[in-house]
């Protein structure tokens, strides 16, 4: 058998080793790309451009950014290359403003590749051009200050399940894990108000909306991969027919969605929650009492278009997505931060318990608006720790950057390092140390636009951003108002994060000590 292939050997590993050559020849071709245009960049490395340690879940591709964007000091933008695929980092605020508003028609693609077959994908933050545009002003009025007090009725409820549950661990001085403890109250949340579901995750860590949420969000080195070669390498991606593998969590949201329309439907029932909202949009294509206050530009096929029943389920996904685990992480960062930073915890109660005085003990919507440490608190959190911790965006048609910046093409993938900026001792002094009067009227106006980016900016902004924030303060006001969080021997500190989650999240969890409040 081996005499019969003797004679093809030689050829075949004269084919294999031409094969090689072009490929490195191919490769090396794409990465002059940036020195043929001047761009200043780290040389890459084949095949993996600059993203090795990345793709190999030795650190998280947002540290790879920083590392460069801290080589290339002076450098108003600079060059990466993600397999063969060429991206430009900005870090000059006057080019990331002409990207995220006021050249948005030629960056108004997130970039990020999707199966448009699977129905779920149909939602703010994949379509893009003419389907974006005419949802994105279909959902807008869903978060208005209105819709928002609606909602926050049922998050109140959540906080306060939220101090009761933990009662009992605070009057024993145990050692909780708050980014679970964050998650099971985001995901009591996200369930009552995106989906009308009572599921009790802070009573029940086991209940199926808790299990679904940890299959969409828990991180593995294969997702990670996967993620990875289908933004860098997407032609492959469809060859080997690499997915996101979230067929059965799609199944299951599409199916919730259904079975509470048509219960609501049929029975006459309604809630002052989101899913009312999207039901609204399903029924007659407008929000109540958007119609009146309707542009009189829109066209009548505009006027006149509604969500279909997948529709609605995509926007209620993204939804949950987008409102669990930024707000949960952020909410466990923020905490881990008060209990190592205990005057900025006592400063916090003392505003605390000043509003509740003031409100007859009622932490409303108005009150929480009303604590503006809190808010810097959290805005603290949200730089040190943006989840979304770089923005992403595609270059639609050559575009040539003013004064003297560089000409790119069209498909070229445009990255807002948020990461790097949120942590550039020119931008925020001391970096890594945690001081929520950064955001003090007086220092916020120091703050130069577009370095501060924690839900994006423009037409592309993260739509559901108050909620958000809205979501935590509601969590972190009601928990502080009992309890306090301290340091133990298990907090791991500086923090550490996961290497394979897609937003910046602690591996192995935040370990803290609760206790009553003296």
């Amino acid at each position: 058998m081996l005499a019969a292939l003797q004679p093809w050997l030689g050829e075949l590993a004269a084919l294999a080793a031409l094969l090689a050559a072009a490929l490195y020849l191919w490769f090396s071709r794409r990465y002059a790309y940036w020195a043929n245009r001047g761009v200043a960049h780290r040389p890459p490395t084949f095949p993996f451009g600059n993203i090795k340690q990345s793709v190999l879940g030795r650190t998280r591709f947002e540290f790879v950014v920083q590392d460069i964007y801290n080589e290339l000091r002076g450098e108003k933008c600079f060059g990466m290359y993600g397999f063969s695929r060429p991206l430009i980092v900005l870090r000059d605020p006057d080019m990331i403003r002409l990207v995220l508003v006021k050249d948005f028609d030629a960056f108004n693609h997130r970039g990020v590749p999707y199966n448009e077959q699977e129905p779920l994908n149909h939602n703010l933050f994949f379509l893009t051009g003419a389907k974006w545009k005419r949802l994105r002003s279909k959902m807008t009025p869903t978060f208005t200050t209105g819709k928002l007090k609606m909602m926050c009725q049922r998050m109140q409820e959540c906080g306060r399940e939220l101090v009761e549950v933990l009662a009992e661990a605070a009057s024993q001085g145990q050692v909780v894990e708050v980014r679970e403890l964050s998650a099971r109250y985001a995901t009591d949340v996200i369930a009552t108000v995106a989906f009308g579901v009572e599921c009790n995750c802070q009573r029940n860590p086991e209940a199926e909306f808790r299990q679904w949420g940890r299959k969409v969000f828990e991180p593995t080195l294969k997702s990670r991969f996967a993620m990875l070669m289908r933004d860098f390498l997407p032609a492959v991606a469809r060859l080997f027919r690499i997915g996101a593998g979230t067929e059965e969590v799609s199944q299951f949201f599409r199916n919730m969605v259904r079975e509470t329309v048509e219960y609501r439907e049929k029975n006459g029932v309604t809630r002052s929650d989101f899913m009312q909202l999207l039901i609204q949009l399903k029924n007659t294509g407008f929000v109540e009492d958007e119609k009146a206050a309707a542009r009189p530009e829109q066209s009548k096929d505009a006027d006149n278009w509604k969500l279909s029943l997948d529709d609605v389920a995509a926007q209620a996904f993204i939804f949950f997505v987008a409102g669990f685990e930024t707000s949960s992480t952020t909410m466990s960062l923020a905490l881990y931060e008060l209990a190592i930073n205990p005057d900025v915890q006592r400063r916090l109660q003392e505003e605390l318990d000043a509003t509740l005085h003031k409100n007859a003990g009622q932490l409303t919507y108005e009150a929480i608006s009303e604590m503006p440490y809190l808010d810097k608190v959290v805005a603290e959190t949200l730089r040190k720790y943006p989840p979304g911790s770089i923005l992403v965006r595609k270059c639609m048609r050559q575009y040539q950057f003013p004064n003297g910046g560089p000409l790119i093409d069209e498909g070229i993938t445009v990255v807002i390092p948020t990461y790097a900026m949120h942590h550039d001792p020119d931008y925020f002094p001391e970096p890594d140390r945690f001081d929520p009067e950064r955001f003090s009227e007086e220092q916020k106006a120091k703050i130069p636009p577009y370095v501060y980016l924690p839900f994006g900016e423009g037409p592309r902004n993260c739509i559901g951003m108050r909620l958000g924030l809205l979501q935590t303060k509601i969590g972190l006001a009601y928990l502080m108002s009992k309890y306090e969080v301290q340091r133990c021997e298990h907090t791991k500190v500086p923090i550490k994060f996961s290497n394979v989650s897609f937003i910046p999240m602690p591996a192995g969890g935040v370990q803290l000590r609760l206790a009553k409040r003296a």
